[in-house]
């Protein structure tokens, strides 16, 4: 393959991306500004300009809500428009290729108040080469970005970029 060939496929290649369950439950359900975005990012997803992943995970806390009509809609969007779901064992498998100490990492991402279910999509998106995990958690994920990223270095790990919906 001659690098201008190489150079088109990396153009027409679709940008990977994580989307966290905050950013379609917003566009979902959420009138204010933020719905807005989301609703906008959700319609990017639909007409095929990214390639979304999931871990199984995130579908199975949906199927815990009480809310079920809203609960069977972004399930329904995330079964539709994924490009592949991510099992538990097909995350540990990859971990253990890589041979990387998912405890110690887990840990270090904690201690810097990460929640459990976000350390799941950091690493996901880590191992699985995603260009993006999106989210509208500042909080936990987006200003916590660099020290995320201190701690994949730390254990041999790409770093990934964690953007807001209207960022991408």
């Amino acid at each position: 393959m001659t690098t201008y060939n190489k150079e088109l496929d990396k153009m027409n290649k679709k940008r990977k991306l994580i989307v966290d369950l905050d950013v379609v439950t917003v566009a979902k359900w959420d009138k204010s500004k933020n719905g807005d975005l989301g609703r906008q990012f959700v319609m990017r997803i639909e007409q095929g300009e990214f390639e979304m992943i999931v871990p199984y995970m995130l579908l199975d806390l949906i199927s815990e809500w009480k809310h079920t009509k809203l609960a069977k809609e972004i399930k329904g969007f995330y079964e539709i428009y994924s490009t592949e779901i991510i099992s538990a064992i097909n995350l540990e498998a990859k971990i253990v290729r890589m041979n990387v100490d998912r405890k110690a990492l887990t840990l270090n991402l904690k201690s810097y108040g990460i929640k459990g279910e976000d350390i799941i999509l950091v690493i996901i998106a880590c191992v699985f080469d995603a260009d993006y995990l999106v989210t509208f958690n500042r909080k936990h994920l987006k200003n916590n970005e660099v020290k995320i990223n201190d701690a994949l270095r730390k254990y041999g790990l790409r770093t990934i970029k964690i953007v807001l919906p209207h960022e991408i």
